[in-house]
């Protein structure tokens, strides 16, 4: 593509306030959070309708360079290069990219309003707990979630067949010390307020795994490792997926 026909899609495009992509060789220097030169090479450029700008190398998911939103763009035509500007006044920082050839360009106006879900977190993990409190073992009934403390939110709080108090600490990756901490808080607390001690009730953790020296220090306050895989929502999508021996 001809640099003056790239400058005047670029130009049109930012104008309709369109996502842009741009596949070009070229040369980088940005000042700001520190100073940086980039030589010649090939790169994606991705310019968003927030004025975003990312510049990306052929491998690697992090960007080489960017420009955080509501940065002003301005581009130009020097010589044999298509010049982009990209500055942020507030943050004080200046990116320019020299295009010396443009491989392709294309862009398009988007439109998402989601927000990101995560899922299989701790919140997930405790109303699965809940609702299927064989999770933690045939004997526990759970009566609340999210309750709260002093110390924050006990993930599932119930009780056991004997009638001992359960509390149970959720973690969606392998538990460590600070989680068998914060269990012990809790712990503590619900004795305090309930006026009873050790034996009338029962800590445990809810994950995947446990670090060694925390399974030391569970061992140490008599509390439990129940192993709980997060929820896994793709598991529904799986379920009906067919494979060759169905066929």
């Amino acid at each position: 593509m001809e640099l003056e026909d790239a400058l005047q899609e670029l130009d049109d495009a930012l104008r309709r306030n369109e996502v842009i992509t741009v596949f070009c060789s070229c040369t980088i220097s940005y000042s700001g959070r520190a100073e940086s030169e980039l030589g010649e090479g090939e790169r994606v450029i991705v310019i968003k309708q927030d004025n975003t700008v990312l510049v990306h190398q052929p491998t690697d998911s992090t960007p080489v360079n960017y420009m955080k939103d509501g940065s002003s763009i301005e581009l130009s035509h020097d010589d044999d290069r298509l010049v982009l500007e990209s500055r942020n006044l507030a943050d004080k920082d200046y990116l320019q990219v020299e295009i010396s050839d443009v491989v392709s360009l294309s862009a398009a106006k988007l439109q998402d309003g989601r927000s990101l879900q995560l899922v299989g977190t701790e919140e997930d993990m405790s109303d699965m707990i809940r609702d299927n409190p064989d999770e933690i073992g045939s004997w526990f009934t759970p009566v609340s979630r999210e309750e709260h403390t002093a110390y924050g939110f006990m993930d599932v709080f119930g009780y056991d067949d004997e009638g001992r108090f359960v509390i149970v600490e959720c973690k969606r990756y392998t538990a460590g010390v600070s989680a068998v901490q914060q269990l012990r808080r809790y712990v503590e607390k619900v004795q305090a307020l309930k006026g009873v001690g050790d034996a009338k009730t029962r800590g445990v953790i809810a994950a995947p795994d446990v670090a060694s020296n925390a399974k030391d220090m569970l061992q140490d306050w008599s509390y439990e490792h129940a192993r709980v895989e997060p929820p896994n929502r793709q598991e529904r999508f799986r379920e009906k997926q067919q494979s060759l021996s169905d066929f």
